[in-house]
């Protein structure tokens, strides 16, 4: 994390700098003068993401556009940025191909994303004749002229109906993984402001949810590959895909294994996280996990992009479904797996060092959430009246309920202090047996871990400004005791966003009758911790209660009884 002196002497060497940029700041229209994707680049671009990284987790910027315009965060380029320079929009699907193409602009590379994906077809003889028959049309419809094109178009939309039938499932959420139909590559001349607005409309998370296994080197290859599990292949820049709806970035990886990440929000913020079992292992199909950027060129005019087997750090290994992993003949989760094989040497285990850091993660998720409960407010749609149904799927909609919903967030939030407590509880354990890898020289490691928490929880507060006036400080303790009442409904009052129940906060409320019913209704979605997104939410207030949903929290999430 960076210092106070650190952003100081960043600010002023930055500020001493300017003057020799004044006049070379970088033109709005993309020259490809350099067309290769080299190691010194990827080098490069691995210190970009780390700047970045660092400086949001700092709090020195709170969006991708803040960082990027920010000497601090981003000083290898921020005195090249043209004052015509864009804010952009990005959401979490859009911000690794946001950042990987402002680096490119910035270094006169080339740069390539999907624009068009379909379904991915079953795995039939039958279906591979007919996509060797949509694939000959695709080729056709290329040199063919105005007149044809329509007709081809006709053929290509019939013969698309019978490969993937018309099933209306959600592309970004489907079982069976997806296929790039079409990509877009940048050309010279083209402005950055309009690619910048097009990469964040073209990407979802669906763009990211392809066969990991694909080997394609034509110009529909994929992006990104599937890495090892190493300390070599999983670096900042790094692309981290959840298959329940969120991408991330990796900035870090510390000595004792920790995975930082940046990720971003419908809401346009931009967090700092670490990797844990809010992040879901999938099949190689729907293409989940780490991964690092394909390289290609573009030297003779045709894409020449890297093979699997050209790639030194490419692997499957994350896809084995091993239930459960070893290291070193210990059983563990996956996600203990990639702790420890991304650690530098024996992974230990410092009690008192882990709690301090997961604390200070889970306020920091505490703040985030603040922040977007804060622009929800802002936008006043606690004032609107509440829809009909639910979103088909709460976790995956758009609109409104999508930019200021947070039962994403909040599921994350409460798999985050799950993990956190089946982590004490380990380490507990482990020192009661006498664990090597569990290093305490204190006498008394359960009431330091309490104090630790007390001082912790009472440190983090969030302010919360009542609808009928006045202000009400929580600390963490009390959100965390909290948890399963947190609203995530942006049509509620603040005091029910923050699990405010008690009749004060009911009446500073004045909502409608209808809208505690509402939030009655819902406690038992606010009870999951794990998102499925196959799971029909579309139900009206009166058909809420009877979804076959948690009707009870999940026992033992809390951190602090593990430490009693």
């Amino acid at each position: 994390m960076f210092s106070k002196a650190h952003v100081l002497l960043i600010l002023l060497c930055s500020s001493l700098s300017v003057s020799s940029y004044a006049n070379s700041k970088k033109p709005l229209a993309w020259q490809i003068k350099n067309k290769t994707w080299t190691k010194s680049y990827e080098k490069s671009y691995e210190e970009f993401i780390a700047s970045i990284g660092k400086a949001k987790q700092a709090g020195v910027c709170h969006t991708t556009s803040d960082c990027i315009k920010s000497p601090v965060a981003n000083p290898q380029f921020y005195n090249l940025n043209p004052d015509s320079l864009m804010d952009v929009f990005s959401d979490c699907a859009d911000l690794p191909y946001i950042l990987r193409a402002y680096f490119s602009w910035m270094n006169d590379l080339p740069f390539t994303y999907p624009v068009e994906l379909t379904q991915a077809p079953l795995k039939t003889a039958e279906a591979d004749a007919l996509m060797k028959q949509l694939d000959d049309l695709y080729i056709q419809l290329d040199k063919a002229g105005m007149i044809k094109k329509q007709v081809i178009k006709r053929q290509i939309k019939e013969l698309r109906k019978k490969i993937y039938g018309g099933s209306g499932v959600d592309i970004r959420y489907n079982s069976g993984g997806n296929k790039i139909v079409s990509k877009l590559y940048i050309k010279n001349g083209d402005n950055v402001n309009k690619v910048l607005v097009d990469v964040a409309n073209a990407i979802s998370t669906a763009t990211f949810r392809t066969d990991a296994a694909n080997n394609t080197t034509t110009k529909l290859f994929r992006d990104t590959y599937p890495v090892a599990i190493t300390k070599a292949a999983i670096k900042p820049g790094t692309v981290l895909y959840d298959p329940n709806g969120h991408i991330a970035v990796v900035f870090d990886v510390t000595k004792n294994g920790k995975v930082h990440l940046i990720d971003a929000h419908p809401d346009n913020s931009l967090t700092a996280i670490t990797y844990g079992e809010k992040f879901s292992q999938t099949n190689v199909e729907i293409g989940g996990g780490f991964s690092n950027w394909r390289p290609f060129n573009v030297e003779t005019g045709e894409v020449q992009a890297a093979t699997n087997e050209e790639l030194p750090d490419y692997s499957l290994e994350q896809f084995e479904r091993k239930k459960p992993f070893e290291f070193n003949n210990v059983q563990m989760s996956f996600h203990e797996y990639v702790r420890n094989k991304l650690s530098q040497g024996a992974l230990i285990y410092y009690p008192v060092t882990e709690l301090n850091e997961l604390m200070e993660e889970i306020c920091h998720d505490v703040k985030e959430r603040e922040m977007a409960v804060n622009a929800s407010l802002a936008a006043g749609i606690q004032n609107q009246n509440h829809p009909d149904v639910l979103p088909s799927n709460i976790y995956g909609t758009d609109g409104d309920w999508e930019s200021y919903s947070s039962p994403s967030r909040d599921a994350r939030l409460k798999a985050s202090i799950r993990e956190g407590r089946q982590l004490m509880q380990k380490i507990i354990q482990g020192h009661k047996d006498g664990d090597k890898n569990v290093q305490y020289e204190g006498t008394d490691l359960e009431g330091e871990l309490q104090r630790t928490y007390e001082a912790s929880a009472s440190k983090c507060t969030i302010d919360v400004k009542k609808t009928s006036g006045g202000v009400q400080t929580l600390t963490l303790n009390t959100i965390l005791k909290n948890i399963f009442k947190l609203s995530f409904d942006p049509y509620h009052c603040v005091e029910l966003r923050w699990g405010l129940t008690d009749a004060e906060s009911l009446k500073s409320c004045n909502q409608s009758k209808e809208k505690i019913e509402w939030y009655n209704a819902e406690q038992g979605l606010r009870n999951l911790i794990d998102r499925d997104y196959s799971v029909k939410m579309d139900y009206s207030l009166r058909e809420l209660p009877s979804m076959p949903l948690s009707k009870t929290p999940e026992e033992n999430i809390s951190i602090v009884d593990v430490l009693n």
